[in-house]
C-alpha cells in the first residue's frame, strides 16, 4: 500500500465518517441518551466543508487571518454588501456578547419573552435593565408593545426571527416597517440563526436593510443548517461605522479549521438543500403528530418543534429521558412547553414512537 501523508490520512477519515454517518436511532457525535435539546444539525458538516478542515489542518499552527478574509469576501458576495459591512465572531454567541457589551452596558435591552437570552443575559452582568416582552397568544412577538417598551435612548431592541424557543416568525413587510422605524430609536439587532429554515413566504430576511444606512445589525450563524455548530462561526451584518465599534469589541478570534469549514460551505449548495430539506420535512411530520396526539405546537420554522406537552417540563423532561432521549430546557413562564430539536430521520422515528408511548398511545 502506498504511503499516505498525514494531511492524506485526514482527508480519507473524515471523508469516510461522513459517508459512514451515524448509526440509526443516534445522532453523529453523542453517546448515551439521543440529543434532540440543544438545536443541532446531525447532518452536518457537509462533505465540501469536511474536505476543507483536512486541507487546513496543517494551518491548525497558524492564526486565521487569511482565513477570515476569504470568507468575509465569500460572504459580502453572497449578502450583496461591501466587506466592511460584514464582522466575523466565534459563532453568532460571541457577537451577541460584543453587542451587549457596546451597546447596553449599564443601559437597557427590550426584547421579545421568552426568547434566545444570550445577549439578555451578558447585559444584565455588565449592568443593563433588560425590558422583557411577553409573547402574543400565537406565541410571536408583540410588536406594539415592544414598540411602547423602546423608547428614545434605548441601548438595543433585539429581535429573534424565527424566535427561539418557539421558531415563530413575523410577517416580514410588517418586521421590516417595524425595524426601520424603531432603527430610528436605537440600535436594531435581528437574529436570523434559522433563517434557512423558514417556509416559503413565512418571513423575510432583514439583511437589505443592512446595505444602507438604517441602525440594523443581522445576525447569521453556520451553526444551523450548515451543521457547524462546534466549529464556531457567526457573522454580523450592518453600517460601517457600527461594524467598526463592534470589530473594537472582539473578543477572541475564530478558528482556522472553522473559516475554513465556513467557506467550503457556503459553496456546498447539496448539502445544504439536503440539510434543509430533511430537516423541513421531519419537522413537519414531527408537527403532524404531535397535533394527532393533542399535543399543541406552535408555528416553528426552526431546526426544533415547541410542544406543549400537557404536564410539568421536569416531568415530561425525566419521562423522555426513560426513553432515551434528552429534550430542551425550560423556557419561563412557558413551564409545561418543551423544545425538541430535529433529529436524523432515525431519530426522529424512535422520536415519534416515543412521544406516543407518553402519551398512551399506540402507532
Amino acid at each position: 500500500m502506498a504511503h499516505l501523508d498525514r494531511r492524506q490520512a485526514i482527508s480519507l477519515a473524515i471523508g469516510a465518517s461522513f459517508l459512514v454517518g451515524a448509526p440509526p436511532g443516534k445522532t453523529a457525535g453523542t453517546r448515551g441518551p439521543i440529543r434532540l435539546s440543544l438545536n443541532e444539525n446531525p447532518w452536518g458538516p457537509g462533505p465540501k466543508a469536511r474536505a476543507a478542515v483536512a486541507a487546513a489542518i496543517d494551518d491548525g499552527c497558524r492564526y486565521g487571518g487569511e482565513y477570515g478574509t476569504r470568507l468575509i469576501a465569500a460572504i459580502a458576495a453572497l449578502e450583496g454588501v461591501a466587506t466592511e459591512r460584514v464582522v466575523l465572531g466565534s459563532g453568532s454567541g460571541e457577537l451577541l456578547h460584543m453587542l451587549a457589551l457596546g451597546w447596553a452596558a449599564r443601559g437597557t435591552v427590550s426584547c421579545a419573552w421568552p426568547t434566545f437570552g444570550q445577549l439578555m443575559a451578558f447585559a444584565e452582568k455588565v449592568g443593563a435593565e433588560v425590558r422583557k416582552v411577553p409573547l402574543d397568544a400565537a406565541l410571536r412577538h408583540d410588536l406594539d408593545a415592544l414598540d411602547a417598551a423602546t423608547p428614545s435612548g434605548t441601548g438595543l431592541l433585539y429581535l429573534c426571527n424565527p424566535n427561539n424557543p418557539t421558531g415563530t416568525v413575523v410577517n416580514g413587510a410588517r418586521l421590516r416597517e417595524f425595524v426601520r422605524r424603531l432603527s430610528a430609536r436605537t440600535l436594531v439587532v435581528v437574529d436570523e440563526a434559522y433563517m434557512d429554515l423558514v417556509e416559503p413566504g413565512a418571513t423575510e430576511s432583514m439583511v437589505d436593510l443592512t446595505r444602507g444606512e438604517d441602525n440594523v445589525v443581522v445576525l447569521r450563524t453556520f451553526s444551523k443548517v450548515h451543521g457547524l455548530a462546534g466549529l464556531r462561526v457567526g457573522y454580523a451584518l450592518g453600517r460601517p461605522d457600527t461594524l467598526r465599534r463592534l470589530r473594537s469589541l472582539q473578543m477572541a478570534t475564530p478558528n482556522v479549521l472553522g473559516l475554513a469549514a465556513a467557506a467550503a460551505s457556503l459553496e456546498d449548495k447539496a448539502f445544504i438543500s439536503m440539510s434543509r430539506d430533511r430537516i423541513v420535512a421531519d419537522r413537519r411530520r414531527i408537527t403532524k403528530v404531535c397535533n394527532e396526539l393533542g399535543m399543541q405546537c406552535s408555528d416553528s420554522h426552526g431546526n426544533f418543534v415547541f410542544v406543549r406537552t400537557g404536564m410539568p417540563l421536569a416531568q415530561f423532561r425525566e419521562r423522555m429521558k426513560t426513553l432515551g432521549f434528552e429534550v430542551g430546557r425550560p423556557f419561563e413562564p412557558l413551564n409545561d412547553w418543551c423544545r425538541i430539536s430535529i433529529g436524523t430521520t432515525a431519530d426522529n422515528d424512535s422520536l415519534i414512537d416515543a412521544l406516543r408511548q407518553v402519551k398512551g398511545v399506540r402507532a
